[in-house]
C-alpha cells in the first residue's frame, strides 16, 4: 500500500508538467502599478496610450482601452463604453497596440487603426507572465519596460524603454485595483 501511495505522488510532477497552460483571457483591461500609484487604467488618447483619469485628458476622443487577444498576439483596443464619461462615442476602434523598438527615436507606446503603419512599431509579441503584461522578445526573453511621465495632474503618457525625460518604471497588469485609486 505505501509503495503505491508512493508511485502515485511520484508522478504527480509529471502529470503537472504535462498540463495544458491556462489560458488567458480573450477580453482584458490593462492597470498600471507603481511606487506612486496602484492600478490606474490605461487609456488612448489621439494614438497613444496613457494612464490615469480619461476625463482629465485633454483629448475629445479619450477613453479606457478594452482589449482583445488578435492572432499572433497582438492586442487589439476599443473603446470601453461602459466606463465612457462624455455622451460622445469615441472616434476610434480596433486599434493595435504597440512599443517601438530600439530604431525609433519616438520612445512613446500608441496604438495604430488598420489602415496604418509606422516603421519601428513592434505590433506583436505580447503576452502575460501571470497577469503582468510582458513583451516576448527576439530572443525569448520577457520584456517589461514600460515606463510613464506625468503629463499633467493625474495622466501620465506610456513609454518603452525610456528614462530620458524623467519617467519611472511601471507594470501593467490585467488585474484591476481592489480599492479605486485616489
Amino acid at each position: 500500500m505505501f509503495f503505491s501511495r508512493l508511485a502515485v505522488l511520484c508522478t504527480l510532477p509529471f502529470l503537472a508538467l504535462g498540463a495544458k497552460k491556462r489560458a488567458v483571457s480573450s477580453n482584458f483591461a490593462l492597470y498600471a502599478y507603481s511606487e506612486g500609484f496602484g492600478g490606474i487604467p490605461l487609456f488612448y488618447a489621439d494614438g497613444y496610450a496613457y494612464i490615469g483619469e480619461v476625463n482629465q485628458s485633454n483629448s475629445s476622443d479619450a477613453a479606457t482601452v478594452a482589449f482583445s487577444l488578435g492572432s499572433d498576439d497582438v492586442w487589439v483596443g476599443n473603446p470601453n463604453t461602459t466606463l465612457l464619461t462624455n455622451a460622445t462615442a469615441p472616434s476610434w476602434s480596433n486599434v493595435t497596440f504597440y512599443v517601438p523598438d530600439d530604431t525609433t527615436p519616438d520612445k512613446r507606446i500608441g496604438f495604430l487603426s488598420s489602415d496604418e503603419s509606422t516603421d519601428g512599431a513592434i505590433e506583436t509579441g505580447f503576452s502575460f507572465y501571470g497577469s503582468t503584461a510582458v513583451l516576448i522578445g527576439e530572443t525569448g526573453a520577457l520584456e517589461s519596460n514600460f515606463f510613464s511621465l506625468q503629463i499633467s495632474d493625474r495622466v501620465h503618457r506610456l513609454y518603452w524603454n525610456d528614462t530620458s525625460l524623467g519617467q519611472v518604471p511601471i507594470i501593467l497588469r490585467s488585474v484591476a485595483p481592489s480599492n479605486p485609486p485616489n
